[in-house]
């Protein structure tokens, strides 16, 4: 009963229902107001969730627990409220804000930071201040747990610039207590990225818009929340220092060129490196004693356990690092973990790449050589150096990468080979083409990719300028190098300019790549072109196993005889007796190529009848047969018709075949000369 009665509550559209649960919210025990509060978050009218609004601060713990939950849904009546003209429902909803983490609702805020009353103008600072402290807090946190590989990736998706996951790519460990978590933290870990993810850059924003034009005495307060968000290089508040006739730069300076706070340790560091102040940083640095703000300091460098003060200012103020030998010392008695954070202090101190890189030559050397005893430590080190130089910008050194090409794990090999080829650097063909003689696949293919159609298109123009001997050679250096040349081969011949595929199966034939192209050049033999199908069958007869039977018979009787010679010289390759009798009426055929060519193929096959099938072509009337057939001669070496030859060079009527029958004597000539000096 009471379930219907409560369902008839919320359905109905009467503002009475509202009035009749927020008396139960008010009067009824703990069960019955959870009851009351389930119903008005379902009927989710602005009269109901303003009055809960209102009421927030007289509610048991365990409901005002939901109403946190359930903080999306008092967006509208936030939003009315914190415009309404009582100033209690105002401030209730500026603190269901700040409670809440909603930075969605700042421009609440922001309207009441303006306002006359300074009780709202407090209240919407301290709302405010309580964000900015929030997120700071969450942040640091997360820094020292890394969150989960899938929040990673989809941060990339919507913000690739957000603080979190820089730390958790930075972190020494390369997120491995990730993994040996307890579910339930890292649950709780990943919604709170999330949430950050969600509310930092509109709380950034409204702070940065707030310190800008906010000139009341609450101005401190403000300076406060800003320092406390400018603790990663894209902050918007830290973005102030760099932006011209911004309301709150000034205050910012004169601020971050004084002893810090521990809690804007971040903020002090950054605007040495990024707030062009480091001409003051070391001289604010000397005169900072208070323990707890040198502690925030100084674990940002790695000199936590040494107290090495001045060492540190000396180091921060010229921008540099001490000499290697020293360096090798401090590494040999540190353990490997401590390698990245020193890599990072190296990265954010501003001295030059290559002077970075000559030192964490040594980290890598040293995480190299304790890989054994710590391995996983070791991995971890070596990933962070290599993330560390990926951060750089284009056209810095690329000597560190280039050393991890050489990286005894695959994984990190791969991603060096991938940052040489994002940043292309001006000798990266040669650098990954030496990478490829003993790479892994997953390497070499990562190389194919990248340099494969450069070098592919470089042997396929100069292909035709080469001999064959040269061009052989390289192209069998080609395959070597880029294991998808077949498939780049196969994709030229199928589609494109009918003289760019002929190219593609020529190239095939020479560098013997035949065999895997076999099914494609089964399809090209039914292609319309004349002359593709007559290179199609000329390379299938090269191919191991010569062609189908099927195929030749078609090809024997196909329209171009262009193909049909081609055709005859397979079956010459093939020596099947099952096809002499083919061969032998292909010998009397009315085109001269095709004849000469059934006619060789005989010869090769030794069938006693191929001696007068050539004679009868010496004596035809066609001048064409007769070329032909002193061809075939020429190849078969049928030099017992050679009077034959003699007869046609100095009696025949046509001119051509004259100087064709003195070029065969000519050549014999050659011959029997050759044996008789050797």
């Amino acid at each position: 009963m009471l379930d219907r009665l409560i369902r008839t509550l919320v359905n109905t559209n009467n503002e009475a229902a509202d009035d009749l649960l927020l008396e139960a919210l008010r009067l009824g025990i703990e069960p019955e107001q959870q009851v009351a509060l389930g119903a008005l978050l379902e009927r989710k009218t602005s009269r109901g969730l303003s009055n809960v609004i209102n009421r927030y601060d007289s509610l048991p713990e365990s409901l005002q627990e939901r109403v946190l939950r359930e903080i999306k849904v008092f967006h509208h009546a936030i939003a009315e409220c914190g415009r309404s003209e009582e100033t209690r429902l105002r401030l209730a909803a500026m603190r269901l804000i700040a409670l809440g983490h909603q930075g969605k609702l700042a421009y609440v805020l922001s309207e009441n930071l303006h306002d006359t009353d300074e009780q709202l103008s407090k209240a919407a600072v301290e709302a405010l201040v309580a964000l900015a402290r929030w997120v700071s807090t969450e942040t640091r946190r997360l820094q020292k747990s890394p969150i989960p590989a899938s929040a990673q990736s989809m941060a990339q998706d919507q913000n690739p610039d957000d603080k979190t996951e820089a730390a958790s790519d930075s972190s020494p460990d390369g997120g491995a207590s990730t993994d040996s978590a307890r579910p339930q933290e890292r649950e709780q870990r990943l919604a709170t990225y999330n949430e950050l993810m969600v509310q930092r850059p509109e709380i950034e924003a409204a702070v940065a818009r707030a310190i800008n034009v906010h000139r009341g005495k609450h101005g401190q307060d403000l300076l406060r929340a800003a320092l406390l968000l400018a603790d990663w290089p894209a902050s918007k508040t830290l973005a102030i220092l760099q932006t011209t006739r911004h309301g709150g730069q000034t205050a910012m300076l004169r601020r971050l060129q004084q002893p810090p706070e521990s809690e804007h340790a971040d903020a002090f560091l950054l605007a040495a490196s990024h707030g062009h102040l480091r001409s003051h940083f070391g001289v604010v640095f000397s005169h900072i004693d208070e323990p707890r703000t040198l502690d925030a300091l100084l674990r940002r460098t790695y000199w936590i356990k040494d107290h090495q003060l001045q060492l540190c200012i000396s180091q921060v103020t010229r921008g540099t690092w001490w000499g290697v030998a020293e360096l090798v010392r401090d590494l040999d008695r540190r353990p490997i973990t401590e390698s990245a954070r020193i890599a990072e202090w190296l990265a954010a101190s501003g001295i030059h790449d290559v002077e970075q890189d000559e030192r964490m030559q040594l980290m890598l050397e040293r995480a190299r050589r304790d890989a054994e005893p710590a391995l996983q430590e070791s991995f971890a080190t070596r990933l962070c150096l290599l993330r560390i130089a990926m951060r750089r910008r284009r056209g810095a050194s690329v000597q560190l990468i280039r050393t991890l090409l050489s990286d005894p794990d695959e994984r990190i090999v791969r991603m060096a080979a991938r940052e040489v080829v994002r940043r292309r650097p001006a000798d990266f063909e040669n650098i990954l083409l030496k990478l490829m003689a003993g790479a892994p696949p997953s390497v070499r293919r990562v190389v194919g990719r990248s340099i494969g159609q450069a070098g592919f298109e470089q042997f396929w123009q100069r292909f035709d300028r080469l001999d064959r001997a040269t061009r052989k050679q390289a192209g069998k250096a080609m395959l070597k190098l880029l294991p998808d040349a077949a498939q780049r081969l196969q994709r030229r011949a199928i589609a494109g300019p009918p003289e760019q595929r002929i190219k593609a199966m020529q190239v095939a034939q020479e560098l013997g790549v035949a065999d895997g192209l076999r099914t494609t050049l089964e399809q090209l033999c039914a292609d319309p072109n004349p002359k593709i199908r007559s290179k199609a069958i000329a390379v299938l007869g090269e191919a191991s196993g010569g062609s189908d039977a099927v195929l030749v018979e078609r090809l024997l009787n196909d329209g171009d005889p262009r193909v049909r010679a081609n055709t005859i010289e397979v079956l010459e390759t093939r020596q099947d007796p099952q096809f002499l009798s083919v061969l032998t009426e292909r010998a009397l055929a009315g085109n001269s190529r095709e004849r000469a060519n059934a006619v060789k193929a005989l010869c090769r096959m030794r069938v006693s009848n191929a001696s007068s099938q050539l004679l009868s072509m010496l004596r035809d009337e066609r001048p064409e047969h007769r070329i032909s057939a002193l061809w075939a001669l020429r190849q078969i070496g049928w030099w017992q018709l050679l009077n034959e030859v003699a007869q046609i060079a100095k009696a025949d009527a046509n001119l051509r075949v004259r100087r064709y029958a003195l070029a065969v004597i000519k050549t014999v000539a050659e011959l029997v000369k050759e044996k008789k000096t050797g």
